[in-house]
C-alpha cells in the first residue's frame, strides 16, 4: 500500500527563516553595583533572518551573513550597543540616532510596543549600495545597572553593503534587502544577561 504524505503549511515553511543569537562582549557591557559587581551587564540578541543568508565568521558580539545572488550580493552585519541614558520614546531615539537623509531613502521603519526600528539607505560617494538599520528598546531599569532616573537602552545595529562592482539596482534594496533587514529588526529580541569580564 502506497501512502502519500502531504506537508502542512507549517512544515512547508520550515527552513525559510532561521533564528541566530549573539551576545555583546563584556568589554562593551555595563558596570553593575551591589552583589553582582564582579559581573558586566550585556545584551543577548536574537534575530531571525532568511535561511538562504550564508553565515560568515565575525568578531565576537556580532553576526555576519552573505546574501545569495549572482549580480548583487550584500554582506550583512548585526551588532548591539548598550547605553545608560534618560528614559524616553524609542521612536524619537531611533529618529535621532538614524535620521533619514530623505523620504526616498527611508526603506522601512515602525514601532512595536516600546520598541522602534528603522532602515535607511545612506548616501555614498562610490557605486556600492549601503543600508543601515537600528532597533532601540529599554534593556533594563534595574538600579544596580542604571542610576535612578535613567535606564539602560539596547540598540541593535544592522548594516548591509553590496560587494564592490556588483550591479545592485533599486529593486534589490527597496523590494528585497530593505524589507528583509526591517523584518529582522522588527522581530529582534534583546535580553539582559550577565557575563564575567
Amino acid at each position: 500500500m502506497l501512502a502519500l504524505v502531504v506537508p502542512t503549511a507549517a512544515q512547508a515553511d520550515q527552513g525559510t527563516y532561521i533564528a541566530r543569537s549573539y551576545t555583546q562582549p563584556a568589554a562593551s557591557g555595563l558596570a553593575v553595583t551591589g552583589p553582582l559587581s564582579d559581573l558586566r551587564a550585556v545584551a543577548r540578541v536574537r534575530v531571525t533572518v532568511p535561511a538562504e543568508w550564508r553565515r560568515e565568521s565575525a568578531p565576537a558580539g556580532t553576526l555576519r551573513f552573505l546574501t545569495p545572488g549572482a549580480g548583487c550580493r550584500y554582506r550583512v552585519t548585526f551588532s548591539v550597543n548598550t547605553t545608560i541614558a534618560a528614559p524616553g520614546d524609542a521612536a524619537a531615539r531611533v529618529d535621532a540616532l538614524v535620521p533619514s537623509p530623505s523620504a526616498a531613502r527611508l526603506l522601512d521603519g515602525g514601532v512595536r510596543g516600546a520598541t522602534a526600528f528603522r532602515v535607511i539607505r545612506p548616501q555614498r560617494s562610490d557605486q556600492r549600495v549601503q543600508l543601515r538599520g537600528l532597533r532601540s528598546a529599554v534593556l533594563t531599569r534595574r538600579t544596580d545597572i542604571a542610576p535612578t532616573g535613567q535606564v539602560a537602552w539596547s540598540d541593535v545595529v544592522a548594516s548591509a553593503i553590496s560587494r564592490p562592482q556588483d550591479e545592485c539596482h533599486a529593486g534589490t534594496y527597496r523590494n528585497r534587502m530593505g524589507p528583509q533587514l526591517g523584518d529582522a529588526l522588527a522581530t529582534a529580541r534583546a535580553t539582559l544577561t550577565f557575563v564575567r569580564p
